[in-house]
């Protein structure tokens, strides 16, 4: 499965935008998530087919259907949400996500702040 590419999403007037990204069907196999250049907040959850929360992990390099690796932070059941600083590269950059359940999503906030 490619990349979830979301840098092309515009801002909605709410200020936030939600998205469910399908991740590896493996468990533990990390889906690169391509961020859009104006999100300054971002949130992930883990949730399963029927949106039971998933203990899940996240890392700032990786390869896209490979094992998430060992550089990774935890995410919990009630999720993660940190602060993306401003001047990364080009595109937004990417995040890699991976869930310890097979067949799992994310569900994504982006904020501008």
């Amino acid at each position: 499965m490619a990349a979830t590419d979301l840098s092309g999403e515009a801002l909605p007037a709410v200020g936030f935008l939600t998205k469910r990204v399908t991740l590896d069907a493996t468990a533990n196999n990390a889906r690169e998530i391509i961020l859009p250049d104006w999100a300054r907040r971002v949130s992930v959850f883990c949730v399963d087919g029927s949106n039971v929360a998933q203990l899940g992990a996240l890392a700032s390099s990786g390869t896209d259907g490979a094992s998430i690796g060992t550089d990774w932070l935890p995410i919990p059941a009630a999720g993660l949400t940190w602060r993306v600083t401003a001047g990364r590269q080009t595109g937004g950059g990417s995040i890699f996500v991976s869930a310890t359940t097979a067949s799992s999503f994310a569900q994504v906030m982006l904020e501008q702040e």
